[in-house]
């Protein structure tokens, strides 16, 4: 049956991304929990420097076989897979020596974890990219399985530190890495593919269109990352760092792991429609633009409803919570402002995947930008005007500006669909 079909990819495409939210998420909580606040907000800084890494590989990677590889079978999307692997490594490999340079000459201990997780960069993008492959050909059931190994392996890793009494930074990072290869393993058995086998250069000559800008988004989305990282333990203190990280870990990132995971479901699908738009003749293609449009809607309208239910039911029990643990009483105020923020983000999935879906690249890169400048404005004067909370307020208004402008974007993009794809060109060099 279609509908048990379905429903079983998008509960399995659901789940994964649960997983992989318990595996990322699991650094920050175990921090938290294993470490005082102090130690914990300075392993922080570290872990947020590995991100910054790993969604540049997953915009210069892994969201481009969403977008494209989406869009072709057999030899073709294989011959992706295999350049996109290879091109992760490649990036891994420079990443860390970058990293580890840095952790050599900056100055103080701030980011001294570094040097425990830098050299397991490879394993955690490649882990990364064969997720994102196995989504790309719609098999969320496959990404789940490995993901599985991954969190198991990681969490098994992190009891028996903690049962042995060893429980440190650098011993939760390599619990991660551990956690990762067993993942990565499983995905190399399964497929076959070798990421020796692929060609980096080659990656960058069939998917320019893409990765360029993906990328160049990526690393302002990124920055931003980096920028509040370190402007609230500048202009606040490293306490005030771990009590926002914590309350985002709570309310934010478990909400913008669920974004990901719908991007991860709707960016194939809406991809072919996008291609069929302007590839069909007459009425198939108007149909295709038609089916594209009536999908964001709906899901836009569905999403705006689970924003406000989310916020209804978050916000109250989340400050409940926080008031009567006393290690994180101060951060309870931030319980609205956070949750608010990640309504907004629900809001903005299928205006996201839509741009996505129709290779708007460009304009992804102008919300990024407007959205960041905006963030960390507000987050600068909130911080000046009211500390901590402040900052949280400040960080929504920006999350509103972004909202505002990806929909305007959406509406201007939605202007040339149906319309030849400039990229046509390049995505020749695809066909064998």
């Amino acid at each position: 049956m279609p509908g048990l079909r379905n429903a079983r990819w998008v509960g399995a495409g659901l789940a994964d991304q649960f997983v992989v939210a318990c595996a990322n998420a699991g650094n920050t909580v175990a921090a938290l929990l294993l470490l005082d606040r102090n130690r914990s907000g300075v392993m922080l800084q570290s872990l947020a420097l590995i991100y910054v890494v790993m969604f540049l590989n997953r915009a210069f990677v892994g969201d481009v076989l969403l977008a494209l590889a989406s869009r072709y079978e057999g030899e073709c999307r294989d011959r992706l897979v295999r350049n996109g692997l290879a091109a992760a490594v490649t990036f891994a490999a420079a990443a860390a020596v970058v990293l580890l340079v840095i952790w050599a000459v900056w100055p103080g201990n701030n980011l001294r974890d570094l040097v425990w997780i830098a050299p397991f960069l490879p394993v955690l993008l490649l882990q990364d990219t064969g997720r994102c492959s196995y989504l790309a050909d719609r098999q969320p059931t496959k990404a789940l399985v490995t993901d599985l190994v991954w969190v198991g392996t990681q969490a098994a890793a992190v009891v028996v530190m903690w049962l042995t009494g060893h429980a440190s930074a650098p011993g939760l990072l390599v619990c991660w890495a551990i956690g990762a290869a067993a993942g990565l393993a499983v995905f190399l058995l399964r497929t076959g593919h070798r990421p020796w086998r692929g060609r980096p250069i080659r990656w960058l000559g069939e998917t320019r269109h893409l990765s360029g800008w993906f990328t160049a988004t990526a690393v302002i989305g990124q920055f931003q990352v980096l920028a509040v990282t370190f402007l609230v333990s500048g202009q606040l203190s490293s306490l005030a760092l771990s009590g926002l990280r914590g309350a985002q870990t709570a309310l934010l990132q478990p909400v913008q792991n669920f974004v990901t995971a719908v991007q991860g479901l709707v960016v194939p699908r809406a991809s072919r429609l996008a291609r069929d738009a302007a590839r069909l003749p007459g009425v198939e293609g108007e149909q295709a633009g038609g089916s594209l449009r009536r999908l964001t809607w709906k899901l836009a309208l569905a999403f705006t409803a689970l924003a406000a239910l989310m916020v209804a039911v978050m916000w109250p029990v989340a400050t409940l919570v926080l008031v009567h643990i006393h290690k994180f009483k101060d951060i309870a105020p931030l319980a609205l402002p956070v949750t608010l923020q990640a309504g907004i983000y629900v809001v903005q999935v299928p205006f996201t995947a839509a741009l996505r879906a129709m290779h708007r690249a460009r304009l992804l890169f102008v919300q990024y930008a407007v959205f960041t400048t905006a963030s960390l404005t507000a987050l600068v004067v909130g911080a000046h005007l009211h500390e901590l909370k402040g900052a949280a307020w400040g960080l929504l208004l920006g999350a509103v500006v972004g909202l505002v402008v990806m929909i305007a974007l959406y509406g201007y993009a939605l202007r040339f669909l149906g319309q030849p794809e400039p990229e046509r060109l390049a995505e020749r060099q695809l066909v064998p």
